[in-house]
């Protein structure tokens, strides 16, 4: 094992890379997966506002809005595989367990994803024709995906307080909301990423759906600053929740980020006054500071959130790590004779020639080679006596690899050549097949030659080989230039037929006839 083929016990990269890359692929997955939410719930209350008033055009720029979630969703799913990945390599002991803690809810997500997202797909297809049909989608596939951040949250807030594994673990999960150091702290992180995706979904919309409908930047520009003002709200008591685990970097990073919210509440404070009589003829333009204030706010938040999470979950790590070193160095010293002890074993069970036979071949041909099998009995054309085959080791290496069409021998390329050599290498000791071919001391007269020159060579070939019209038959005759069989049995074979193969039965010739065409038929291979 390396540190490429275990991740979980050796990790590919410096833990300063794995941190950087952690925060970086989980902060672009989070900001495309808040504006998908943000998006679909911004859409559906849009559509409300609009259904209420009557106001159809309204309609029509909601579906456009709501267009975006497609692309937004896509790129939300693919960004998160990394940082998956990558915290269950970084943080192996508190993942695991925790999801398998949280397994419950965990396995919920993909089927909430999908009902989400075929839901809204419906709902904005049905936004602007078929009102009721709209409504039950959008209730369900919004309530779908909203689900879904309460369980991540969820599993994240546990993952972070494995104290509280063993109790929550015994109640089943069924305690979560009464924990008081669990419950609390999960509902706010839940709005506080709900808010977070009304915040940056009514942003990403007031820059790229309000170009042609200038009138709608004044209802995104209140979102904005209403959701802002909530997460700031919300924010305070959040803190307290986490205020043990407070550092100055954390306390720095945070402050940060809620400086920037204020600035962001400043900038789209409400300009016109109580005494002013005549309402704004021109909607107030999409403030450019936005494009740096709503980044810089979610990346400070992300590094106090960040250093949160390590907080909690580095020390448990590094002394399951040492732990982990520990019982290595203790076992270190059998790890050499173990892998060798698993390899012999191996080479005995499952890379040994008699082992593969008599588990893949012999079912059909049998123990003794005699196509006896206790699966023979199911075939339409009988197995072959592997223990009367003369042949070339290359042709029947051919013949194990690719099967026989047309036949129930099947082809083996699951197996490599190595193994397919074993196989050989005992049908060789036990059958001696790749031996001299059984042929009698005796000269064929001339009416066993015209028989095998007038019939059998229409598909045996006048030199053994298989003819043209031999290649059109299912199963195709041998190639009786690298294959035989011994002289009784290729003699009960010319006598009897193969039964379900074209070879028909030649017993109203005479005997001696039959004796000639058997020497005939295995003078024909060229031993290589």
């Amino acid at each position: 094992m390396n540190k490429w083929t275990d991740l979980f016990l050796l990790h590919p990269l410096p833990e300063g890379w794995l941190n950087g890359l952690l925060f970086v692929t989980f902060g672009l997955h989070l900001l495309f997966a808040l504006l998908i939410v943000g998006t679909a719930v911004l859409g559906f209350v849009f559509f409300l506002q609009d259904w209420l008033d009557n106001d159809q055009p309204g309609q029509h720029w909601n579906s456009k809005f709501l267009h975006t979630h497609l692309g937004l969703k896509s790129l939300a799913v693919v960004l998160g595989i990394a940082p998956l990945l990558l915290i269950q390599i970084r943080y192996s002991y508190s993942f695991f367990t925790a999801t398998g803690l949280f397994a419950y809810a965990w396995l919920a997500v993909i089927p909430l994803l999908i009902v989400a997202f075929l839901l809204i797909d419906g709902f904005n297809h049905s936004m602007t024709s078929r009102t009721w049909l709209a409504m039950a989608c959008g209730v369900i596939g919004v309530g779908a995906l909203l689900t879904v951040p309460a369980i991540f949250t969820g599993a994240l807030a546990l993952m972070e307080r494995h104290a509280l594994w063993a109790r929550f673990g015994q109640s089943g999960g069924q305690d979560f909301a009464n924990l008081p150091a669990l419950g609390p702290h999960w509902l706010l992180r839940y709005l506080h990423v709900i808010g977070a995706a009304l915040v940056l979904g009514a942003a990403f919309q007031l820059f790229f759906s309000t170009r042609n409908n200038p009138e709608k930047t004044p209802r995104l520009r209140n979102w904005i600053f209403g959701a802002t003002l909530a997460q700031i709200l919300i924010g305070i008591p959040l803190l307290f929740t986490v205020a043990a685990e407070l550092t100055w970097i954390i306390v720095a990073a945070l402050t940060v980020g809620a400086t920037a919210a204020l600035l962001v509440l400043w900038v789209l404070r409400p300009r016109q006054s109580a005494s002013d009589p005549a309402p704004r003829p021109v909607p107030l333009p999409a403030p450019r500071s936005l494009l740096w204030l709503l980044p810089l706010a979610f990346a400070a938040m992300l590094v106090g959130r960040q250093f949160i999470q390590d907080g909690a979950m580095n020390p448990l790590q590094a002394a399951n790590d040492a732990y982990r070193a520990e019982r290595a160095k203790t076992m270190g010293p059998f790890r050499q004779p173990s892998l060798d002890a698993y390899a012999f074993k191996l080479k005995t069970v499952y890379d040994n020639g008699d082992v593969i036979y008599d588990q893949a071949c012999a079912p059909c041909h049998g123990l003794e080679g005699k196509g006896d099998g206790p699966a023979a009995r199911q075939l339409i054309i009988p197995a072959e006596h592997v223990a009367d085959i003369r042949a070339n080791r290359e042709y029947v290496y051919t013949l194990v690899r690719d099967g026989v069409p047309g036949s129930g021998m099947p082809y083996f390329r699951l197996y490599d050549r190595e193994k397919i050599e074993m196989v050989l290498d005992a049908m060789g000791k036990r059958f001696d097949m790749f031996g001299k071919t059984d042929v009698p001391d005796r000269e064929p007269d001339s009416d066993a030659m015209i028989v095998w020159a007038e019939t059998c060579s229409v598909c045996h070939g006048v030199e053994g080989e298989i003819t043209a019209f031999g290649h059109t038959l299912l199963p195709p005759p041998p190639d009786l230039q690298q294959y035989s069989v011994t002289h009784a049995r290729a003699l009960e074979v010319i006598t009897n037929g193969y039964p379900g193969t074209v070879m028909p039965p030649f017993r109203h010739l005479p005997q001696e006839v039959l004796e000639d065409l058997t020497v005939i038929s295995n003078t024909f291979r060229v031993v290589k």
